[in-house]
């Protein structure tokens, strides 16, 4: 099993470079370079290639001159910049989303109170036009009862009438004759 390290990544750059790069002094840069050596002796970050007479530095050597230069004017790099633009911009756009998500959530709890009231109105219309037509039936129901009351009180009558015309019709004539005066 291979002992994997991580790959270093070098800048080979010449000092008019690195200057341009970090928009500083070739005074400046020198100072930084060198103090980056002297504060990371161990790191082995920085080499002059004689041949070339270009200076190398590890990405993580870079990285550290780059904080080291931003401390000393407190600027912030261009890409933490952008980092920090689209941070704001994702941030805003999260805060969108959860105003968008708090407004559906009222709507649909206003809707869903609109939609309870509507049907509980309904149901209590159901109920009244009901309770109307039980009334209305009810009210119907007794006039047919007093009406077959009043019906079953003139069956009577006529029954009573039948019967004394029955007597009446029953007596002798003479009985009849006598009997209107």
């Amino acid at each position: 099993m291979e002992d994997k390290k991580p790959i270093d990544v070098f800048y080979d750059m010449d000092i008019a470079q690195i200057c341009q790069h970090f928009s500083k002094s070739r005074n400046t840069v020198d100072k930084a370079i060198a103090k980056l050596v002297k504060d990371n002796p161990d790191k082995d970050w920085k080499y002059k290639n004689p041949e070339t007479r270009r200076i190398t530095i590890k990405a993580e050597g870079v990285e550290h001159l780059s904080k080291y230069f931003r401390k000393e004017k407190h600027e912030i790099s261009t890409v933490e910049m952008e980092l920090r633009y689209e941070n704001e911009k994702l941030k805003a756009i999260i805060e969108e989303k959860e105003k968008a998500q708090e407004k559906i959530e009222e709507l649909y709890k206003e809707r869903l109170a609109l939609e309870i009231e509507k049907n509980k109105q309904t149901f209590l219309l159901e109920n009244q036009t009901k309770d109307e037509k039980i009334q209305k039936l009810q009210h119907e129901n007794e006039v047919l009862r007093e009406e077959a009351e009043s019906v079953e009180q003139m069956r009577q009558k006529i029954e009573d009438y039948k019967k004394k015309e029955e007597e009446y019709n029953s007596k002798s004539f003479f009985y009849r004759l006598t009997h209107k005066f």
